[in-house]
């Protein structure tokens, strides 16, 4: 990581992700969620199309997902599907160690605009929980273009 601030939208590689089950793999990770004194929000991103899931660009309420296009235009050079089902909480403790140990790095981050097209359309995902939604956000602005 650097000195870039982590907000909605900002893109992790972590090296050996631990999932719920405790399945481990690298994989990107989209941040939904970072405010000040709360854990980070952040949701897993696969380029694996399952069934039910549409290469249809934007969010998908009854499917639990976000589709990225692929071409890496908004980062990801295949189709990438943000999965809303289990949502990782980050500490800022869990974070730093990550880093020190080189597993985690900031690699990009997507447009305001689809960072908060992301953000209200987990809102509306039943999948969501309320504790969930409350870290969700905030809003991210654009920059002021420069004259």
């Amino acid at each position: 990581m650097s000195d870039d601030a982590i907000e909605p939208g900002s893109i992790l590689h972590w090296e050996g992700f631990k999932f719920a089950d405790g399945a481990e793999a690298d994989k990107f990770l989209v941040i939904v969620g970072a405010h000040t004194g709360k854990n980070l929000l952040a949701v897993v991103a696969t380029s694996q199309m399952k069934r039910g899931r549409a290469a249809v660009p934007g969010g998908n309420v009854d499917g639990g997902w976000y589709h990225i296009p692929g071409g890496g235009k908004d980062f990801f050079k295949k189709d990438t599907w943000l999965l809303f089902e289990e949502p990782r909480e980050l500490s800022a403790a869990e974070l730093l160690a990550a880093k020190f140990k080189n597993e985690v790095k900031l690699v990009g981050k997507l447009r305001p605009d689809i960072a908060n097209a992301i953000c209200n359309c987990m809102r509306k995902c039943d999948d969501v929980s309320d504790l969930h939604r409350g870290l969700l956000g905030p809003a991210i602005q654009p920059q002021a273009k420069k004259k």
